[in-house]
């Protein structure tokens, strides 16, 4: 059974409590925000965590920003965005900034949710280089 941590971030209050349900119930420690300003807030307080599930908009900040300030704070954090928007709206909205993030589309169905969920976790962490001009 799994143990690892995943913050799930969403301003909407049943996703948010649906996504906590689920993954608690599936062997997951979850933490859980309900904006970007309280997901920082719980990583300022030293709660670490394996993954980050993040809804692409929400009022505060969108999941693009949070996402960059914790992979400031974390490098090589592993994430995933969600949206209930049409892929062509996220596009719209996020543009190119989201398109290295997998996206989970609502509604979800929960075996592939889970099997996401689990494919995140088992991915390799990423790996930012820098490059130095001559």
């Amino acid at each position: 059974m799994p143990s690892e941590t995943i913050l799930v971030v969403d301003d909407d209050a049943t996703v948010l409590e649906f996504c906590c349900s689920v993954l608690s119930r599936n062997g997951y420690q979850v933490l859980r925000a309900a904006s970007g300003q309280q997901a920082l807030h719980l990583f300022g307080k030293g709660e670490r965590f394996d993954m980050a599930l993040v809804d692409v908009m929400m009022p505060d900040m969108t999941g693009v920003e949070l996402v960059k300030q914790l992979e400031t704070l974390e490098p090589g954090v592993k994430v995933a965005l969600t949206s209930g928007y049409s892929p062509d709206e996220v596009s719209s909205l996020i543009g190119q900034d989201g398109s290295s993030y997998r996206i989970f589309w609502k509604p979800y169905d929960l075996r592939i949710f889970l099997q996401m969920i689990r494919n995140v976790l088992d991915t390799p962490q990423r790996v930012t280089v820098a490059y130095a001009c001559p």
